[in-house]
């Protein structure tokens, strides 16, 4: 993972020495699209019903974004941004224990910290409307401190579908959705590639033109 972050580092300085404009970028993100759960079925030794108990449920946050932005004008109508973003995002595990034939639900919840470049081409449909698609290759790191998750680190590479607006003085407004196939929690109940999903609001500040 630390080669990852390297490497995402030094790809990030190699692209803005070429952008023509560049500036902050910051994100708010919903990801309660993206909640799924399990059950465990328990059979007891010498009877012939078994027991269903109560489902282990992954429930995603809301989410920060903080990063900066470079720009390359490929025509009149397309050009391409590249992002590095600091994420940090929220998530709550609900589950149970089983203490002899007792049930002990538990809850933990968390925010699990993340590295990420975002690479988008965009295209102006009208005036200062675009509309933009694009990979989000991110890390998640310690995904574990969340109780009886396997994973302790997550690498996706998420598809991310923009629309958004750019005023006169380059700042620019954007609704986006993002797909993943990786789960940020995973255990023996509930695991679910599919449900990887993240509504997000951002906010682009030009420094340099």
């Amino acid at each position: 993972m630390k080669k990852t972050i390297l490497s995402m580092l030094f790809l990030v300085t190699e692209i803005g020495c070429f952008a023509q404009k560049s500036g902050v970028i910051i994100s708010v993100t919903d990801g309660h699209l993206g909640k799924y759960s399990g059950y465990s079925y328990y059979l007891s030794t010498g009877t012939a019903n078994g027991t269903i108990y109560p489902e282990t449920r992954w429930t995603p946050g809301i989410g920060f974004n903080f990063g900066y932005q470079f720009g390359f004008k490929l025509s009149n109508r397309f050009w391409m941004d590249a992002s590095i973003l600091g994420k940090v995002v929220q998530g709550k595990a609900e589950s149970f224990d089983l203490n002899g034939n007792d049930v002990v639900p538990w809850s933990d919840k968390a925010w699990i910290w993340g590295l990420a470049l975002n690479g988008a081409i965009n295209y102006r449909i009208c005036s200062g409307l675009y509309a933009g698609i694009g990979i989000e290759p991110t890390g998640y790191f310690k995904t574990n401190k969340l109780k009886e998750n396997l994973k302790g680190q997550v690498f996706d590479f998420p598809v991310v579908l923009t629309l958004g607006y750019e005023f006169n003085n380059g700042m620019k407004l954007s609704a986006s959705y993002k797909h993943g196939f990786k789960p940020l929690y995973d255990n023996a109940f509930a695991s679910n590639t599919k449900n990887n999903k993240e509504f997000g609001m951002s906010l682009y500040v030009p420094m340099f033109k």
